[in-house]
């Protein structure tokens, strides 16, 4: 018998993993949300049960305080670096949703987090919707050899190589000058 046999199917109630899911966070954080009362749910037998209604008036607060000052300009010590890699690569034709569930795997996996990379960001710019840019930013002082950057970086193309067109490609490495 599977888990979820044993959980009761109410019409306009989710499981806290259904929860989980529908708010693109972690079963704990649903938890922590019903226990701190910003999350209201009801209790079916030993069971958590949220209302749909609930989840869609949910508004997840951002994490730490607001900044009041913007950050200053800094530039890197010799020893502490900053290195780039930019890649822009093609997407396949009609793939976006595709590329969206493949990047939401990724990151509730845990995979793909090049090693030493102290900044990771995938673009999607709405003027050039078929393309995708990729930013990896490496820490000269702990970033990993070469041979260690492509080996991550060639597991990551092939999981993502139904969505995107690698041979399509271009890549630019080199130096932060100066960053926040």
């Amino acid at each position: 018998m599977n888990e979820s046999d044993d959980i009761p199917k109410l019409l306009g109630y989710v499981s806290v993993k259904e929860a989980a899911e529908i708010l693109n966070i972690s079963e704990k954080m649903v938890y922590f949300y019903i226990e701190n009362k910003r999350i209201h749910a009801v209790r079916a037998s030993n069971i958590l049960l949220i209302s749909t209604d609930e989840l869609e008036k949910f508004k997840q607060r951002s994490v730490g305080r607001p900044r009041t000052k913007t950050p200053g300009w800094r530039i890197s010590t010799k020893d502490n670096q900053l290195f780039v890699l930019t890649i822009s690569v093609k997407m396949w034709s009609g793939k976006h949703e595709s590329l969206t569930k493949k990047l939401d795997e990724i990151r509730k996996n845990g995979t793909h987090y090049f090693l030493g990379t102290v900044a990771r960001y995938i673009f999607h710019y709405h003027s050039s919707p078929d393309r995708v840019e990729i930013q990896l930013i490496w820490k000269t002082s702990i970033m990993p050899d070469e041979t260690a950057r492509q080996q991550a970086l060639a597991a990551f193309q092939q999981e993502l190589a139904d969505v995107l067109d690698w041979q399509t490609a271009h890549y630019v490495d080199g130096m932060v000058l100066m960053h926040t």
